[in-house]
């Protein structure tokens, strides 16, 4: 049986944290569909992907095996206008939709999320991830500087302009509100000795920015949404030359158990140039996706 420990902490209102358990995954060989992470429980609080679910044409055989896994992670923007989507009882159904309305070619689409190369991304990111201290989302690195939850846009452009200034590498250079932030335990602002590297994501703006908002996120997070329903509508009026936006998947699979499905979703959207359009669809439908199997 599978057990999920619940935090010994309540969640901070800006940020949504896993909690310490097994994860698994679950490789099911079932008719038609070869395309979703199926979470079970969770481990080390970002939890890593280790295989997807496998379902084949082979209607007569279901045949369950399960591996070890983790995961974290995402965002959401000002809510595009979108014309009514049909009636979809599945995430399957739904998620086709989806690639169907942003203009996706459903043959590529369809052999994107059955490769097994980007169920191993996500997990690489969800690692990194980790390896930088992040156990909830939205978390944001600006360059060096980790800032984590939803914070109010002032607090991120603050940084940003600091960064455009010269990078401070004390914390005497910034307002009383992001010191007090730096205070907390454990700080929910930082000044890290490296930023995560964001070869392969998905960027908005130009990628070699003096400034880079790498966002480690989940696309089933309320908080995330929130930042992005909030904040990145505003944010995206100042990316370009010197500041550009990121995207790293973060899924927290123990309580958002189709944020990996949402994670691949997207990857397969970027194959074909399409990461941003889906990125907001994504957020702007998530009471839409997120409770369908």
């Amino acid at each position: 049986m599978e057990h999920v420990s619940e935090p010994s902490e309540p969640t901070p209102p800006s940020l949504e944290s896993s909690s310490e358990a097994e994860a698994r995954l679950f490789m099911r060989k079932q008719p038609l569909w070869t395309h979703f992470l199926t979470p079970g429980a969770i481990v080390f609080g970002a939890i890593i992907i280790a295989g997807a679910i496998w379902w084949t044409r082979d209607d007569e055989d279901d045949t369950t095996a399960a591996s070890d896994l983790a995961l974290i992670g995402a965002v959401s923007t000002a809510e595009p206008a979108t014309p009514a989507m049909p009636a979809a009882t599945n995430l399957k159904d739904m998620v086709y939709a989806y690639a169907r309305q942003v203009g996706l070619d459903e043959t590529k689409f369809d052999q994107c999320v059955n490769n097994q190369d980007n169920v191993a991304r996500i997990n690489a990111e969800i690692a990194a991830g980790n390896s930088f201290g992040v156990t909830g989302t939205p978390t944001f690195f600006i360059n060096n500087k980790k800032l984590v939850g939803a914070q109010p846009l002032a607090l991120l452009e603050e940084v940003i302009q600091a960064e455009l200034k010269g990078s401070p590498s004390t914390l005497d250079g910034y307002s009383p509100a992001l010191r007090q932030l730096a205070a907390t335990t454990p700080p929910n602002f930082q000044i890290m000795p490296s930023k995560p590297d964001i070869s392969g994501a998905a960027i908005e703006g130009k990628p070699g920015a003096k400034v880079v908002v790498a966002e480690f996120s989940d696309f089933q997070c309320p908080f995330c949404k929130q930042w992005n329903d909030t904040s990145l509508k505003q944010l995206r009026t100042k990316l370009g030359d010197d500041v550009a936006l990121a995207f790293l998947h973060f899924p927290i699979v123990s309580i958002h158990p189709n944020a990996g499905n949402a994670s691949l979703v997207a990857i397969c959207a970027q194959a074909q140039d399409k990461f941003w359009p889906m990125h907001d669809l994504l957020f702007a439908r998530q009471a839409e996706w997120s409770a369908l199997k």
